[in-house]
Parts: C-alpha cells; structure tokens; sequence
C-alpha cells in the first residue's frame, strides 16, 4: 500500500505510470503493425495517448494495494512471416521502452545539473533531480518485472523462445500462473524476497545507465 507516501512522490509515480505504461502499450503496438499485423491498429491502440492504455481503476490500485493493471495490447501472430520471432520481438520492445525511457530521463536529469551548476554530492536534494531518478529506476523496474517469465507478462514470450516446448504447458495452466504471480506479489515473506530481487537487479541496472550517461557530461 502506498498511502504512506508523502504527497510529492505520489505525484511523481503517477507521472511516471502514465507516460511509462502508455509507451510500453504503444511500443508492442507499433512493433507488431510494423510486424504485419493491423489489430492494433484496429482497435485503436497505435498510439501513446494514455487515455486508450490507462485503466483508471488498475490505475488507482497501484496506489491502494500497490499493484494496478493497464489494458494489454491485444496482437494476432498469425499475421506475422515468423510468429515465434515476431512474438518475442513484440514481447521485447514493451520493456526496452521501459529502458529506453530510464535513459532518456537519466540524460535529462545530467542535463538539468549541468545547466543549473548543481554540485553532484547537494544534487540529490533537488526536487528534479528527485523526480528524473525515479523515472529513470522505476522505468528500469517496470522492464524487469515484466521480464518475469509468467503468463501474462513479457519474459513468458521470451522464454517460450528460448524453450519452445514450455508453450504448451504455460497456455495450458495460464490461469493458475496469474495465482502464483499474484501470490509472487502479495504473499508475506514471499513477496518481499521477490520486491527484493526486483529492486536490487534494478538498481543495479539504473547505476550502469546512470554512470553511462554521467559519464558523456562530465568525462
């Protein structure tokens, strides 16, 4: 539950959510039109207006229990010249977005220091600088998560990939793997090794991004 945040960093996750949420749907829309594939086109999905990917109560819930939903994008592989490549390749571009994101976010924090003469070591106390490094981790937390191989999120295209003969057997009990990944989620002790794992791979991820991008600003 989030409501034990102060006001300003809700604001900034709600930011984040919203323009993270929409590019990552916009990104598998795109990828799977420029696949071959008109679905999402047809229903509207090509585009990163947040009002066609928003759910507003799943929205709402990520406030409330922590967890929220979006509107996936809904593709038909049988358009694609080699679905088993194509479907990971739309799988894959929702969380390169995501990393895509972190690093653009990250580039503009560097360059909001740069411009402003902020020293590094006080930087961490401006309220931009606070806003860019949680949009540049959360965005590298949100490519993560999703690469979890369980059906419904992206990491299950790409280890159906990597393992075809998994397919099967994941369509087949798609239903109880949303339990176990609810319960991945929520379950006490459980969870919290999970969040764990989540947050200590992203951090780590968003420390390269951040040293990268430092590094073109201040070499």
């Amino acid at each position: 539950m989030l409501w034990g945040m102060d006001i300003q960093t809700m604001i900034f996750l709600a930011i984040t959510f919203v323009i993270s949420i929409s590019i990552h749907e916009y990104a598998h829309a795109w990828t799977s039109v420029r696949l071959g594939d008109p679905t999402p086109k047809l229903q509207w999905r090509l585009t990163p207006n947040p009002l066609v990917h928003i759910d507003p109560v799943g929205f709402l819930l990520i406030f409330v229990i922590g967890f929220g939903r979006w509107r996936p994008v809904i593709v038909n592989p049988s358009y694609y010249k080699n679905p088993i490549r194509d479907e990971l390749l739309v799988a894959l571009a929702g969380p390169l977005s995501n990393i895509i994101l972190a690093f653009a976010g990250t580039i503009l924090m560097h360059i909001y220091i740069l411009l402003t003469g902020l020293d590094n070591a006080l930087a961490g106390g401006d309220i931009i600088v606070q806003f860019w490094m949680l949009f540049g981790w959360l965005n590298v937390a949100l490519a993560v998560f999703n690469m979890i191989p369980i059906p419904p999120l992206d990491g299950y295209r790409v280890l159906t990939f990597l393992w075809p003969k998994t397919q099967w057997f994941l369509l087949k009990y798609q239903m109880y793997f949303g339990v176990v990944l609810l319960g991945l989620i929520f379950l006490p002790g459980i969870s919290g090794v999970v969040m764990w794992f989540i947050s200590g791979i992203s951090q780590f991820i968003y420390g390269i991004i951040n040293t990268l991008v430092a590094s073109l600003f201040f070499w």
